[in-house]
């Protein structure tokens, strides 16, 4: 083989390891992706769940509810 023809032929190695490495890199954007997709999932459900971001979200009802279970209270006697 003469150096015209190894210069035209071309190596097997390279695409398979830029191949592995753009799968690699593909792979560690969607961890990434998916840590920030659970970290904003888990901080929504903290809020949701918590009965301060309920009151703060409807006081209103949270008022007459109030009321009206001392009204209740305040009739039994």
């Amino acid at each position: 083989m003469n150096e015209i023809e190894a210069e035209l032929t071309p190596s097997p190695a390279p695409p398979a390891l830029d191949e592995k490495e753009a799968l690699r890199q593909s792979i560690e954007r969607s961890e990434a992706e998916l840590r920030e997709a659970v970290e904003e999932l888990t901080t929504a459900v903290k809020n949701e769940v918590t009965l301060s971001a309920h009151v703060v979200q409807h006081p209103a009802m949270w008022l007459v509810g109030g009321f009206a279970v001392g009204l209740l209270m305040a009739w039994r006697r």
